[in-house]
């Protein structure tokens, strides 16, 4: 089977119709992790009958414990039919062992720092090489901080990135108790023996996450830690200071995954003059105060927060890469 890229294996998983909506699931392997085995699941959304031809594209990114059901039911309703209704070219991609994307061989060793390094930049070249320009990438909690970490990094280039939102993400909160000395050292031992973390049974979401992903969080988090690659001495957070791409962050008043004083404080260091903040809450003129999750997956987000994402998307006119 021909591959649908010029630049690495891509294979067409399912090409499937939701009520009017077209489903196109791509599987990336794009070989430039250590593990050979990974493959990135992108799937591609659109109204059936219609062309997506320079249509502002726009890179969707779960959470954790969660996969593109967060942005998509299976009956087709969520916020990527609101923005393919609103005239945007939709793109989901999960991580690794997520959703449609298999599980790796390390599965257990996955983290950010790989998903940032191989398979974000991946997935933006490919977006590129089908539409001819630069997307937009957004992400909830986990999913913002792997763009974040990524554009910060390099590896998603910030001159073939269009704009990135943030939706309930940081990574500047320290708990008090992994300041405590030798409680990372305990962290890390503890899920060396246990390879992942199971997201129905802690009541979190319907995916597990990967041990590796706990581990990376108490190094960059806990005494002495700092939000940089494991073997390099580069600051992740200089070069989030450095860069000069549109920025949108959104947090709910009543987020207590990602506290909305953390969110604020993480959005102020960014470099760029060119961002925007936005609390939902009631003091804001908002009909309740947002949590971590229904600020996205609820009626009140398709009323409040959905329309205000999409006219902030609308505001960046669309850059051949």
């Amino acid at each position: 089977m021909k591959s649908s890229s010029e630049f690495f294996p891509v294979t067409l998983l399912k090409a499937d119709v939701i009520g009017d909506l077209t489903d196109d699931v791509y599987l990336i392997k794009h070989g430039r992790d250590k593990d050979p085995s990974v493959q990135i699941a992108l799937s591609h959304i659109g109204i059936y009958g219609q062309s997506n031809k320079d249509k502002q594209p726009v890179v969707l990114v779960h959470g954790s414990f969660t996969n593109r059901g967060f942005w998509l039911s299976s009956q087709g309703i969520g916020f990527a039919r609101y923005l393919v209704e609103a005239g945007f070219d939709v793109w989901l991609m999960e991580m690794r062992g997520h959703g449609l994307s298999p599980r790796n061989l390390r599965y257990k060793d996955n983290c950010l720092e790989h998903y940032a390094s191989s398979d974000v930049p991946a997935v933006n070249e490919f977006v590129i090489e089908k539409t001819g320009l630069k997307p937009i990438w957004l992400g909830h909690s986990l999913g913002g901080v792997l763009i974040s970490t990524a554009i910060s990094a390099g590896t998603l280039p910030e001159d073939q990135v269009a704009g990135i939102a943030l939706l309930g993400a940081q990574v500047v909160r320290r708990h008090w108790y992994l300041q405590i000395p030798f409680v990372t050292s305990i962290g890390q031992l503890w899920f060396s023996f246990r390879p992942e973390m199971d997201g129905r049974k802690l009541k979190i979401g319907p995916e597990n996450e990967p041990a590796g992903i706990a581990k990376e969080y108490l190094r960059w988090l806990g005494l002495l830690g700092r939000w940089r690659f494991r073997n390099s001495k580069v600051s992740l957070l200089t070069g989030w200071k450095g860069v000069n791409v549109p920025l949108f962050a959104m947090v709910g008043k009543e987020d207590k995954s990602d506290p909305a004083k953390y969110c604020h404080k993480f959005y102020e260091l960014y470099g760029s003059d060119n961002k925007q903040f936005k609390l939902l809450s009631k003091d804001e003129g908002y009909c309740r105060d947002f949590g971590h999750v229904d600020m996205i997956v609820s009626k009140d987000a398709a009323k409040e927060v959905w329309p205000e994402l999409t006219t902030w998307f609308a505001q960046i006119k669309p850059l051949a890469a």
